[in-house]
């Protein structure tokens, strides 16, 4: 099932080890885009490059004003489309080349509202050692009346917790770029 994207929204983050967060909004692209089962698809959620920063220590408020704004820039901003792993987004934020390089040890969460499939979610990724992807540890289930306040405590879980105990960071922990 395909997400409904007229209610749909989402963010991306990506927290580096001092906890300092950059949030990209998203939007609708037109770029052809192949799923696993070979189908293609003209119309994908991809990230913007309009970067919303918040920089440690910062309150679960705080975080939470932020992540709003990010989902109120839904569609506001183009996407950045570059899918070939050289010159991505985040290499253009942390001025450093090589997606590897400028995503080492760096967590990566992405905050969804009212996805037909998962409702409102907050999934905590990390960097793979090859190629542009993120592998996927956890994910936090929110209710359809969840606040913006209890998305930016979800996010403050992962950021807080200590990944190595996850059972899918001790399996995954090979292909991780940590």
């Amino acid at each position: 099932m395909r997400p409904d994207f007229e209610e749909f929204r989402k963010i991306s983050m990506l927290v580096s080890p001092n906890k300092d967060l950059v949030i990209f909004p998203a939007s609708m692209s037109h770029f052809p885009f192949e799923l696993a089962d070979g189908s293609i698809i003209s119309t994908v959620c991809l990230p913007a490059y309009f970067p919303i920063e918040l920089k440690y220590p910062y309150t679960a408020s705080e975080l939470a004003d932020k992540i709003q704004y990010g989902i109120e820039q839904w569609g506001q901003h183009p996407c950045f489309e570059n899918h070939s792993g050289k010159n991505t987004l985040e290499e253009k934020y942390y001025g450093v080349k090589g997606f590897k390089n400028a995503v080492k040890g760096n967590l990566h969460i992405t905050v969804t509202i009212n996805c037909e499939v998962e409702g409102n979610s907050v999934y905590l990724s990390m960097p793979r050692k090859r190629g542009y992807a993120y592998l996927g540890l956890d994910k936090i289930y929110l209710p359809a009346d969840a606040e913006w306040l209890d998305f930016a405590e979800a996010t403050l879980k992962f950021i807080n917790m200590d990944i190595t105990q996850l059972r899918s960071y001790k399996i995954l922990k090979s292909d991780l770029n940590i």
